[in-house]
């Protein structure tokens, strides 16, 4: 395996009731997970992993229908670890997010410092990736520790790649240098980050 393709989930719906970790899918995220499957199809993939989070479960599991892939998890995927924080404005939300980023080393918000979140997902994809010895996998997950790991790897800033990267969009990387290749993102993708946690989730 020379290549991997990670993938940021589709589109959630917030649900104040819920811890972020459990959001589920908006009831429209089907179309623009179908079209983005369409254009991830040359590339000829042949498995999908996902975190175990629902919405990236259901991300991936709409590849892996639509591709005819086979499907698994891994648990250390999972998104930064923000569960003690409570909802924040759209701009406070930000502002935490560039400092978090900007600042790796710091415990900024949440349980894991971005350097502890990034090494965390770094290790789960490569234990995914061991277990499973796909040729070209897909692997569905989050969108701050994907900015986290890839904008290392690229010399990239990590703030404005979370900013500007869609729900869902592609990465296909090189492996294992995680060389930036190529961004894939059907038309109906939503080009906006998902917003903060709604609650204290444990």
């Amino acid at each position: 395996m020379n290549e991997v393709v990670l993938v940021r989930h589709a589109p959630t719906r917030r649900d104040a009731t819920r811890p972020s970790t459990e959001w589920r899918l908006r009831a429209d995220a089907g179309g623009p997970i179908r079209d983005l499957a369409d254009r991830l199809g040359p590339l000829a993939l042949d498995l999908v992993v996902t975190s175990l989070e629902p919405k990236a479960v259901a991300t991936g599991r709409g590849l892996a229908e639509h591709l005819r892939l086979p499907l698994t998890s891994e648990p250390r995927l999972h998104e930064h670890d923000r569960g003690n924080v409570p909802l924040l404005p759209d701009a406070a939300w930000h502002d935490t997010l560039r400092r978090f980023f900007r600042h790796p080393d710091v415990l900024v918000f949440g349980r894991e410092t971005a350097s502890e979140a990034r090494e965390r997902f770094r290790g789960g994809l490569v234990a995914a990736l061991e277990r499973n010895r796909a040729e070209r996998p897909a692997v569905v997950a989050h969108g701050t520790v994907m900015s986290l790991l890839v904008a290392q790897a690229n010399d990239l800033d990590a703030f404005e790649l979370w900013r500007s990267v869609a729900m869902p969009e592609a990465w296909l990387l090189g492996w294992p240098d995680l060389e930036l290749k190529a961004r894939i993102a059907g038309d109906g993708a939503r080009a906006a980050p998902e917003s903060g946690p709604t609650r204290p989730e444990r």
